[in-house]
């Protein structure tokens, strides 16, 4: 017969279950008449059943502390199971139709199977208890945490219009809708829509054949390609932009030190036809350049600074067509004296700001009388390392009443006391005469002549047709390249 009092303890300890508050269950004396299967029992629970020969008793439970096989127990804390009784996925009886669903049984009831289980409830409840309780009513006992599951079967997307997608895309960087394009047909449709292309910066990017070609497709208005490298062809017969009847909307384009070749840059500027402003600085080009750039009728500026192989017969076609700019800069283009003579009569009148600075020895007095003739309306005229014109050109200049900036830097034929006739202009705020052909008395007298409204050498370097001033590296022409 088995002792009451150590039986209660173990049976309290190991095979309690958690059971509801109100539950019929819960009541005393419900696991008393139970005679425990010892094999069945906990690994950390078990007793170990000690048969005396040498005692009149028969025998009794023990727990002996000096079997090795036994741990310790204190009776405080949580009794954990062996490695061998842990509960896996595959083990487990608890709500098998909702593999989701997290169960919780009693810490110390780790059986393996189904059959332990249930002979272990059996050992530890009446039977008038067991036949009471099915197994739709024992599940209901567990604890359970609630799990949400997602159903994949609804696309929120599909409840958005295309104006929401379109504004959620427009937030992205364009290099993601690359990606998002291939998800399904709708995205793809959605990710060529021409209002997330307005802008692009591919500056510093390397263009594979066709690539430029994909992006005047997509209908571009501000495109950033400066110190980009072009690959030739860059326009493939597999877009839109190689139709015969394609125009671009491009406005603003700018090519800045790019490394492209003559016959990319005829391509690109064919299909081109409503440009505003352009910089091609420090860009080869050539006749077959400038007369693609003619069909451009309504540009109004033109960085060419550094540009190598602008002629006269190219030059002809872009003045003739091209009779609405206000900024030009042609600054260090090692311009022939031809060149030179049929720009200063050709300009048209509605220059603003020019930038004719470079030409050294080739610019003379009589092609700046010309230059002032063709453009009465200048703001702004930089004629810096111009060594060959002298104070007669000074003359000459004042005749621009509207100017307002003027640059004459290491033109060192023309002497102090020629400055001093600038003081007829009055709308005259700003002269750089860099160089120190000038000493500081001579500087004096002409500060002294000219007033305080002028100052003298405040800029160093000419931002004429220049897309980008200083930091502003994300914007051309005072717009942003970048949503």
């Amino acid at each position: 017969m088995s002792t009451p009092g150590v039986l209660e303890g173990i049976e309290r300890d190991a095979y309690h279950v958690k059971l509801p508050k109100r539950s019929k269950f819960a009541m005393s004396g419900v696991l008393q008449p139970v005679d425990l299967n010892v094999g069945r029992s906990p690994a950390r629970k078990r007793a170990r059943y000690e048969d005396l020969n040498d005692s009149s008793e028969s025998g009794r439970w023990s727990l002996n502390r000096s079997d090795s096989s036994i741990e310790d127990d204190n009776g405080v804390g949580r009794l954990d199971c062996d490695v061998e009784d842990v509960l896996t996925d595959d083990d487990t009886i608890f709500c098998k139709n909702e593999p989701s669903a997290i169960d919780v049984s009693c810490v110390s009831m780790t059986p393996n199977t189904r059959n332990q289980q249930l002979s272990l409830l059996e050992s530890s409840l009446t039977k008038d208890s067991l036949d009471k309780l099915t197994l739709g009513e024992y599940d209901a006992l567990l604890v359970k945490k609630p799990v949400i599951r997602p159903n994949s079967k609804i696309n929120y997307f599909d409840l958005l219009s295309d104006e929401i997608i379109l504004q959620i895309l427009r937030c992205l960087p364009k290099w993601y809708l690359r990606d998002i394009s291939v998800v399904c047909r709708r995205f793809n449709r959605l990710t060529k829509d021409e209002s997330l292309w307005t802008r692009l910066d591919a500056s510093n990017k390397h263009l594979y054949p066709g690539d430029l070609g994909q992006i005047l497709s997509k209908q571009v208005i501000v495109l950033r390609l400066a110190r980009s490298e072009i690959t030739y062809p860059p326009i493939m017969s597999d877009c839109k932009a190689a139709l015969h009847d394609f125009r671009s909307r491009l406005l603003y384009l700018d090519l800045s030190m790019a490394s492209v070749s003559t016959d990319s840059l005829t391509a690109l500027l064919s299909k081109c036809n409503r440009l505003k402003k352009l910089s091609l600085e420090n860009v080869p080009v050539n006749d077959a350049v400038l007369i693609a750039l003619s069909a451009n009728k309504d540009i109004e500026v033109i960085n060419f600074a550094m540009c190598a192989g602008i002629m006269e017969d190219g030059l002809k076609y872009l003045l003739a067509n091209c009779r609405k700019l206000r900024e030009l800069n042609i600054a260090w283009t090692n311009l022939n004296t031809s060149s030179i003579q049929y720009l200063c009569k050709n300009l048209p009148t509605t220059m603003d700001r020019l930038n004719f600075s470079g030409c050294r020895k080739l610019l003379s007095d009589k092609h700046v009388a010309d230059l002032v003739t063709s453009c009465p309306r200048l703001r702004e005229l930089d004629l810096s390392d111009c060594t060959t014109i002298s104070g007669d050109s000074v003359r000459n200049i004042t005749t621009l009443e509207d100017l307002n900036f003027l640059a004459l830097s290491r033109c060192y034929l023309i002497p102090y006391k020629s400055l001093l006739y600038l003081k007829k202009i009055y709308s005259l705020a700003y002269l750089d005469i860099h160089g120190g052909y000038y000493d500081a008395d001579e500087m004096k007298m002409v500060q002294e002549a000219l007033g305080a409204k002028v100052q003298i050498n405040k800029f160093k370097f000419s931002s004429v047709a220049r897309p980008t001033v200083g930091l502003r590296k994300s914007s051309i022409w005072n717009m942003r390249v970048r949503d």
